[in-house]
């Protein structure tokens, strides 16, 4: 506002003009409110003082509640994702050390140790779909179809009657899909393993399930092209046959 004497700017809070000296009736309404404002602003802030000296225990076992529930998210958390944080570290640690896991799994490869060279791959966490593993995507496909097999046969025909897990009838139903699957993982997948440049384990990997279902199951070269071409319903009551009634 301007100074009603000389024209000059002068505040709402000021009681003299600073140019002229002339006492400023017109701003008294105004300093009276910025006081009325001070004097309610000190109340308040006592109040509060007051309000928070008297809870104050409350206010800190609150705040302590909220950074244990805080600490009980974050431990849940880190419990619940517990697994994938080893598997990542093993992955990395695959990475770091790639000639040592690559020629480990050589050796494995080269003795036709299948369920061997998965159980390593499984071990470590090599991540065959990233880099630097990704040419090994599907060798470790078939080799996984081929270790369920492996398994399922083990325990339902190498060993006792002991050893079976679910009952008969589920046995067979496990022999029966554990052996479609290897065999339409490698059907599916055989132009692609052909320009695999591990194609020859491959190979050798069926060889030795054909071996696996001939001296087991009785399916010789003859046997499993007519196992493979009957029903579904015919394949499970030839390992019915086979399994339960021999």
């Amino acid at each position: 506002m301007k100074c009603y004497s000389c024209g000059g700017e002068v505040s709402l809070t000021d009681k003299v003009c600073p140019y002229c000296g002339r006492a400023l009736t017109e701003t008294a309404s105004y300093r009276a409110d910025e006081e009325e404002y001070k004097q309610r602003s000190k109340k308040t802030k006592k109040k509060a003082d007051e309000i928070v000296s008297g809870n104050l225990a409350l206010i800190i076992s609150t705040t302590a509640m909220v950074f244990l529930v805080i600490g009980v998210i974050v431990a849940c958390y880190v419990n619940d994702n517990a697994y994938f944080f080893q598997e990542d570290a093993r992955h990395r640690e695959s990475v770091k050390k790639y000639e040592e896991r690559t020629a480990q799994m050589q050796e494995y490869l080269d003795a036709g140790d299948y369920t061997g060279f998965f159980a390593y791959k499984e071990y470590h966490n090599i991540a065959e779909l990233k880099e630097p593993f990704d040419d090994y995507k599907l060798l470790c496909k078939l080799a996984e179809e081929y270790t369920d097999m492996i398994s399922v046969i083990e325990s339902v025909v190498v060993y006792d009657s002991d050893a079976q897990r679910y009952g008969s009838e589920s046995d067979v139903n496990n022999c029966y899909w554990a052996i479609e699957h290897f065999y339409d993982e490698f059907k599916y997948n055989q132009s692609d393993i052909d320009k695999d440049p591990y194609k020859e384990y491959m190979y050798d990997m069926k060889d030795k399930a054909d071996i696996i279902l001939e001296v087991y199951f009785g399916l010789d070269e003859n046997g499993r092209k007519e196992y493979f071409e009957s029903s579904d319903l015919r394949k499970k009551a030839y390992l019915e046959g086979v399994l339960i009634n021999e």
